[in-house]
C-alpha cells in the first residue's frame, strides 16, 4: 500500500476516536504570540497592533476556542503599556524588545475590544484590580470621543468623524459588560450597561441606516469597495443589531447571494476577510466556512494574511478530525 494511503487510512481511524466539534481546543498562535505575551500582527513580525491582538482572541473566542492562556498573556503585556488616559500605541521592534512608534489607528475601537477582552478574559470571582482599573480609564477615554448630538462614537479626538463597523465593536463591549456585571450578581450594573448599548443601537440605526443599506462613515465616500462598504452590510450582525424590516436571516442571504464569490476570492488580492465567516459561523452557515477554509489556506502567512485571519483559521480547523482538516470540499459546494 503507498504510503500516502496509509497516512489517510490512519488519520480516519483516528477520525472515528474525536469529536467532530472540538469546542475545548485551546487557541495556541505559534508564530504570532511571544514568550512575553505579545502578540506580533503578522507572522513573525516586526510589529503590534492591539486592536488586531484583541480582535483575534474576541473573534476565536467566538468561534468556541479556549482563549484564556493566550488571552492572560496578551493582557499582562498590554497592561503596562497603557497610558494615563486610556489609550494605546501601536509597537515596532527595536532591538530585541518593542517599543511605541506610532498612535493607535482607530482609539474606539480599540477601547471597545480591549474593554470586552478584559470582561470576558475575567476570572469568575471578577477582574483583579488592576484589570478593573484599566477598564475603567478605558471607558472614561471612550466616553469623550461620544458624540453628544448624535449618539454615535467618533474615531479618535482629533478625527470626529463615526464610523459604522467601529461602533457595532463599541455596542458589543457595552453587552459583554453587561453580561459580566450580570455573572458577578450585579443586577444594577449590568441594567446600566445593557441600557448605554440599548441607546448605542438605537444611534447607529439613526445615524448609519439610509434607504436600506448601512453607511460606512459620515464622512461622504466616493465609490464603493469590498471593504469597507460590502462587509459593514452584515457587521452588524455580530453584535446583534438588527435594522427595521430587516431580520438577520434574510439580510445574510441576501448579502451570500450578491457578495460570495466576490468575498471567496478576497484572499487572492486582498485579507480574506474571516469576520464575514464567523457572521457566517453565527448564522449556522458550514457550507460558506468551509469554502472559506479551503480556499484560503494556501494564502496563510502570506502579505495578507494577520493574527486575525489566522485565529480565526485555528477555530475552525479545531472543530474538524484531522481527515476532515485535509479532505477537500465536496463537490456540491459552491467554492468558486
Amino acid at each position: 500500500m503507498p504510503a500516502i494511503n496509509v497516512v489517510f487510512t490512519l488519520l480516519v481511524a483516528l477520525a472515528a476516536l474525536l469529536p467532530a466539534h472540538a469546542a475545548t481546543a485551546e487557541l495556541a498562535l505559534p508564530g504570532y504570540q511571544r514568550s512575553d505575551g505579545a502578540i506580533t500582527t503578522y507572522l513573525g513580525g516586526d510589529s503590534i497592533d492591539p486592536y488586531f491582538a484583541a480582535k483575534a482572541l474576541l473573534a476565536a473566542q467566538d468561534a468556541g476556542m479556549i482563549t484564556g492562556t493566550a488571552a492572560r498573556n496578551w493582557i499582562a503585556w498590554q497592561l503596562p503599556r497603557q497610558h494615563v488616559d486610556g489609550r494605546f500605541d501601536r509597537y515596532c521592534l527595536k532591538g530585541q524588545h518593542f517599543a511605541a512608534c506610532q498612535a493607535a489607528d482607530a482609539d474606539d475601537a480599540l477601547m471597545a475590544a480591549w474593554m470586552e477582552l478584559l470582561v470576558r478574559t475575567a476570572p469568575a470571582k471578577g477582574m483583579p484590580p488592576a484589570w478593573q482599573a484599566s477598564f475603567d480609564t478605558a471607558a472614561r477615554y471612550l466616553d469623550t470621543l461620544r458624540d453628544g448630538r448624535t449618539g454615535v462614537y467618533h474615531i479618535s479626538r482629533t478625527l470626529p468623524v463615526a464610523l459604522l463597523m467601529d461602533n457595532v465593536e463599541v455596542s458589543s463591549a457595552f453587552k459583554a459588560a453587561s453580561r459580566y456585571r450580570q455573572s458577578l450578581g450585579d443586577s444594577r450594573g449590568a441594567a446600566a450597561w445593557a441600557r448605554q448599548a440599548e441607546q448605542l443601537d438605537q444611534a447607529i440605526l439613526r445615524v448609519f441606516w439610509r434607504n436600506g443599506v448601512f453607511l460606512v462613515s459620515t464622512q461622504p465616500r466616493e465609490r464603493s469597495e469590498f471593504y469597507p462598504d460590502a462587509v459593514a452590510q452584515i457587521f452588524p450582525i455580530l453584535a446583534d443589531i438588527q435594522a427595521p424590516g430587516r431580520p438577520h436571516d434574510s439580510a445574510y442571504r441576501a448579502w451570500m447571494t450578491t457578495y460570495r464569490f466576490a468575498w471567496l476570492q478576497m484572499s487572492e488580492v486582498d485579507f480574506p476577510w474571516g469576520l464575514v465567516a464567523l457572521v457566517a459561523d453565527k448564522m449556522g452557515d458550514a457550507d460558506a466556512i468551509t469554502c472559506w477554509r479551503v480556499r484560503s489556506n494556501q494564502f496563510r502567512h502570506g502579505h495578507h494574511w494577520n493574527v486575525l485571519e489566522e485565529a480565526l483559521f485555528l477555530a475552525f480547523e479545531a472543530r474538524l478530525a484531522p481527515a476532515q482538516a485535509l479532505a477537500p470540499p465536496a463537490p456540491s459546494l459552491r467554492c468558486r
